[in-house]
């Protein structure tokens, strides 16, 4: 599976923060213990909890890890994957916490989300620990444990492998495309290929010091696995097939990503729909999209609405030019910008004072002049999805070539075989490039998913 989905809304899953209970990643902390118990996470979390609250565990002196005697009885009481306790034991006479390598993560993230500490040589529960071990707030452990889990605890110390500060940074983005790629199945191959990592780290075989390792491993490691113990992933056995990782009914009921910009738009004029016709200004033959969008839109909404109907990237500055005056996002270093803020200026407003037509510019160093005409103000169609693409032609040029001059340089080359700069140009862009390429479907079902956060069905590449 392939996924594409608007550089807006990529770019809000990379700039996610997991500790954000109001940000991106939503869970459920209404969910109760019944709905829970195929967390094995939460229940063994709770099991631990209780124990301690029942009496404190001395640590051990060389290391402050859990006493042998907790740990063999932690063992025995806590609910594991089949086989994990024979294999555990099978390896060693007497243990360590560190033989009990979930034992030992989970006694981590426990003390990184607050619910145990260490203190005069003993591991306590603490007063959160003690508060959050009532059932009725199952939800609200659940919650504190993947939070601290995807945002706080070290993934590299699960597997003794290299840090990688990309794959943990963009922990959110890894659970959104595990999330999308697994509703049906996916392989641990599969999942690591569309994850963000280090460039470097897991070059093709690239060892880690300690023994060999590669991403797949890492990513099994440090999240299929994680997220099986949280009841959130199961692997599936298919017959002759590869194994397949798939998404559990908890997953959908605990997790929501708010990706959308359907909140985000001002409540004023929130019945109508403004007809635009956008031109990118400079080529012919023409590349224009004729877009019906709330106007309700600020300045800032808008210019989400526009990359992804072009189809830019999104990650280049930009700028309206209304009436005289620039709106964008104010950058006073220097104490003489006069750009005023867009996130204040309201589609619907403009609309009201008669403005027929306004610029948009985007990525000021190849200059892209963009002019927005006002078509019609309306009521929206019943059954229909807004923000969305009616009529348009021709494919956008790609990021960076280079401004009108270096576009049409690029598309000559990517022309003609023989062009001394084909091969070049084709190996930059990674493929083919068909200036007359433009769909109004795809484009719609695009802005509709920047609009929900909702992947349409059928939306591949």
């Amino acid at each position: 599976m392939s996924l594409s989905i608007p550089s807006t809304m990529e770019q809000r899953l990379f700039a996610a923060d997991p500790l954000d209970a109001e940000g991106i990643l939503r869970i459920d902390t209404s969910l109760g213990l019944e709905p829970l118990a195929e967390s094995h996470t939460l229940v063994n979390a709770r099991t631990l909890l209780a124990a301690l609250v029942e009496r404190p565990e001395n640590a051990t002196s060389e290391l402050k890890n859990l006493n042998r005697a907790f740990v063999k009885r932690m063992t025995e009481e806590l609910a594991w994957p089949p086989g994990y306790v024979e294999q555990v034991w099978r390896h060693n006479r007497v243990l360590d916490e560190t033989d009990v390598p979930r034992l030992f993560i989970l006694r981590h993230l426990m003390e990184i989300a607050g619910l145990v500490n260490r203190r005069k040589g003993a591991f306590h529960a603490t007063r959160l620990g003690k508060r959050l071990l009532a059932p009725e707030r199952a939800g609200e452990l659940f919650d504190l444990l993947l939070r601290s889990y995807l945002g706080r605890l070290n993934w590299a110390f699960i597997s003794l492998g290299p840090e990688d500060g990309k794959m943990q940074r963009y922990s959110v983005h890894a659970l959104w495309t595990i999330r999308q790629l697994a509703e049906n199945g996916a392989t641990a191959e599969e999942i690591a290929s569309r994850l963000v990592v280090s460039d470097t780290i897991w070059r093709e075989g690239q060892p880690w010091p300690g023994g060999p390792d590669n991403l797949q491993t890492a990513v099994r490691r440090r999240l299929l696995e994680p997220l099986w113990d949280f009841g959130l992933l199961t692997l599936q056995n298919a017959g002759d097939g590869p194994l397949l990782w798939q998404v559990t009914s908890l997953f959908d009921a605990a997790i929501h990503f708010e990706l959308g910009m359907e909140g985000d738009a001002a409540a004023s004029y929130g019945t109508s729909v403004v007809t635009l016709k956008v031109t990118l200004l400079g080529i012919e033959p023409s590349i224009w999209r004729r877009l019906e969008v709330p106007s309700s839109l600020t300045l800032d909404r808008l210019h989400e609405v526009l990359v992804t109907a072009m189809g830019w990237f999104g990650y280049h500055l930009h700028a309206f030019e209304i009436d005289g005056r620039r709106y964008g996002i104010p950058d006073d270093s220097f104490g003489f910008d006069t750009t005023l803020p867009e996130e204040e200026i309201v589609l619907g407003d403009l609309v009201s004072v008669d403005v027929k037509r306004f610029r948009y510019e985007y990525d000021f160093g190849d200059g892209w002049e963009h002019e927005i005409v006002v078509e019609s103000l309306g009521e929206p169609v019943s059954g229909a999805n807004y923000p969305r693409c009616t009529a348009g032609e021709r494919a956008c040029p790609p990021e960076d070539c280079g401004g009108i001059p270096g576009f049409a340089e690029f598309v000559e080359a990517m022309a003609d075989p023989r062009h001394p700069e084909h091969e070049a140009m084709r190996a930059w862009y990674g493929g083919e490039f068909d200036p007359a390429a433009f769909r109004a479907e795809q484009t719609s079902a695009l802005l509709h998913m920047l609009w929900t956060g909702e992947i349409p069905d059928g939306l591949e590449t």
